[in-house]
């Protein structure tokens, strides 16, 4: 019926340099909001973490394409911290996750629309 009903592969590249980036990116957010009292969104960083290591296509792609990563309030993206330095490090730090999620080939309309600058490509 049109399609409606059918679910949308795709083709995450766990590749070793990807497998290091989202590494280091996770690992940083992870500190920096468990630093900063938010040990419910610390913890969703780590389980897409661990997605990450076990190459765990769906639990990534459930993970992050969830409510507790993009969701609104109280999601990982609409954390604000008080601090300014600290604020725009996190800022920019997703900003980098959810632009390689999507060079990786998680090319979901969600991902995309928080991503607060442009993609080079």
């Amino acid at each position: 019926m049109f399609g409606l009903f059918r679910r949308k592969t795709y083709q995450i590249d766990f590749s070793k340099d990807n497998k290091n980036r989202f590494t280091t990116l996770l690992t940083e957010i992870h500190e920096i909001l468990r630093e900063s009292a938010y040990s419910y969104q610390a913890n969703w960083i780590i389980q897409i973490l661990s997605t990450v290591y076990k190459e765990d296509k769906e639990g990534f792609i459930n993970k992050v394409i969830s409510a507790e990563l993009l969701g609104g309030a109280g999601s990982v993206v609409d954390v604000y911290l008080e601090e300014d330095k600290k604020r725009r490090r996190l800022e920019s730090l997703m900003n980098d996750f959810l632009e390689l999620t999507i060079k990786s080939g998680l090319r979901h309309r969600a991902v995309r629309s928080r991503i607060t600058r442009r993609l080079n490509n």
